[in-house]
């Protein structure tokens, strides 16, 4: 019974310093992030017009700002892939912020593999960006057939 008087009298006593203690004002402003996008290229959902890729015309993508991620200190870019061609599409791709476009065009480098139905199948995925006002979708080493192996990588369209 004496253990329980001093943790409820401890408990008392936390519970008054703490409604004495300095309340900050919390600025609401600066604790969002304002992005700017075009209203007039996005839908209900988000999702920003289709784009076709610069080699291929069966392959389009869109992409939507899913907001800022504060443990990655990046912006999380939905990407919708749709594959136009009748066949299955395999692709290797990669998005990078608009200041990074040259760099990655130049390594080639990518980090992702996916495989999109044909006859207007979709694939969707994420990525995390160092931009909150657009990404650049970087997609290469391509294949269109049943098997992603066993031939080259197909070449542009355009």
């Amino acid at each position: 019974m004496k253990t329980l008087k001093y943790v409820l009298l401890i408990l008392f006593c936390g519970f008054i310093s703490m409604s004495f203690t300095k309340k900050e004002k919390i600025n609401l402003e600066s604790d969002f992030i304002k992005i700017e996008i075009p209203l007039e290229n996005i839908n209900n959902q988000g999702w920003g017009s289709w784009n076709t890729t610069d080699c291929l015309e069966g392959l389009d993508f869109r992409v939507r700002n899913d907001g800022y991620n504060k443990y990655a200190k990046k912006t999380r870019w939905s990407i919708e892939f749709r594959n136009r061609y009748r066949e299955k599409i395999h692709l290797s791709y990669k998005a990078v912020s608009p200041g990074e476009k040259y760099e990655i065009k130049k390594s080639g480098k990518t980090t992702d593999r996916i495989h999109v139905n044909g006859n207007s199948g979709t694939y969707k995925t994420y990525y995390l960006v160092k931009s909150n006002s657009s990404v650049y979708v970087y997609v290469n080493k391509v294949r269109i057939g049943a098997k992603d192996y066993g031939y080259d990588y197909y070449s542009c369209d355009k």
